[in-house]
């Protein structure tokens, strides 16, 4: 992890971000996760989101086997055999608009468009919500490692914030990727958390926010480097680490 730490360039202690809910302590992705991250306290949920059979659906994979009951890719099932699986302690996969539902006023949510063809149907999804819905624009972000979906977004709806996704060596590409798209924020895997790169957003007038954080030490070590949010599969746990900020529902 980075070992060039200096003088932080971000001054706002970070933002705690729940990783697919409270993921560390029940099963991801699902009603359960997000409710169990609410009642913890976290004001900001990250989720994963495929579109099959027309239905976006709450799920980090496009296989079965790791997260549910059931085999086998999520399009050779029926939407009626999906939503039958178990996704973990008895709750199904659940539909992007009951998270929307729960997350109501409560909490800001992150949405990763895993699979294709998942911009414009998350993009009409939530400017309904903007209109008949009561939520506005800011408390919704789009995330994706494949950042043409974010430029689909931007085409559609500039109002929604985006945020490019980006593994271990990040560097100069997400930057101009998040430039060329008006990104809020970079977000970029603990492995290339790196001064340099924080530095180089904030310059940009970018945020970093860096996944997963699930330990005190690297916790201390972000808060070092001035990131301006973590991503955590234990938000419960990460709320008592120190001076991390709710985000603005």
């Amino acid at each position: 992890m980075a070992a060039d730490v200096q003088t932080p360039v971000e001054l706002a202690p970070p933002v705690c971000i729940a990783h697919r809910g409270a993921s560390g302590e029940e099963p991801e992705n699902t009603l359960r996760a997000f409710a169990r991250a609410l009642s913890q306290g976290a004001t900001f949920l990250e989720l994963d989101v495929h579109l099959v059979h027309d239905r976006l659906l709450v799920i980090h994979d496009d296989t079965l086997e790791r997260t549910t009951s059931g085999t086998g890719p999520l399009a050779a099932r029926s939407l009626a055999e999906l939503r039958a699986l178990d996704a973990g302690h008895g709750e199904r996969i659940p539909f992007l608009e009951e998270v929307l539902e729960l997350a109501h006023g409560r909490a800001r949510l992150n949405i990763e468009l895993k699979g294709p063809r998942t911009a414009a149907p998350v993009v009409r999804l939530l400017q309904a919500a903007v209109q008949d819905g009561g939520w506005r624009p800011d408390q919704f972000l789009l995330s994706a490692f494949d950042w043409q979906r974010l430029a689909v977004v931007r085409e559609m709806e500039a109002a929604l914030p985006v945020a490019p996704l980006a593994g271990k060596g990040a560097g100069g590409e997400v930057l101009e990727a998040a430039e060329r798209l008006g990104a809020e924020a970079i977000h970029v895997s603990r492995w290339s958390a790196r001064q340099r790169l924080v530095a180089a957003a904030h310059e940009r007038g970018l945020a970093t926010r860096v996944y997963p954080i699930n330990r005190a030490w690297e916790y201390d070590l972000m808060v070092r480097l001035g990131v301006a949010g973590i991503f955590t599969d234990f938000p419960g746990r990460a709320l008592t680490w120190g001076a991390l900020a709710p985000a603005s529902a």
